[in-house]
């Protein structure tokens, strides 16, 4: 896990992350707390990442409430990085399937 106080840093990577979440699920929310911190520490591990993400967000407005239409995210290397983190993270469930081998039993 990378540690920073650049607190605009922080900023833009959780906006960035919540950004993916919406393309990727096609809801108008923010992934659990648990997630975005995961995307979030992902992003600022990494050099890469962490300069992408920062010219990303000088392009956008991340603070401002609008009603126009969302740009997407650039699909570019940084982009395919994060998603598939961040899809590996959303598909782990969150309650463990039933133990079907005891149904099998007759239990």
């Amino acid at each position: 896990m990378a540690t920073t106080e650049d607190v605009e840093l922080i900023r833009r990577a959780l906006a960035y992350a919540i950004e993916l979440y919406r393309e990727l699920t096609g809801e108008n929310g923010a992934p659990t707390l648990g997630t975005q911190n995961q995307i979030v520490d992902f992003i600022l591990a990494d050099r890469e990442l962490r300069e992408t993400v920062t010219g990303w967000g000088r392009t956008v407005e991340t603070d401002e409430a609008t009603t126009r239409p969302r740009q997407r995210l650039p699909y570019d290397d940084a982009y395919r990085r994060i998603r598939d983190f961040a899809q590996s993270r959303l598909d782990q469930p969150v309650f463990m399937p039933p133990n079907i081998s005891l149904y099998r039993r007759g239990r």
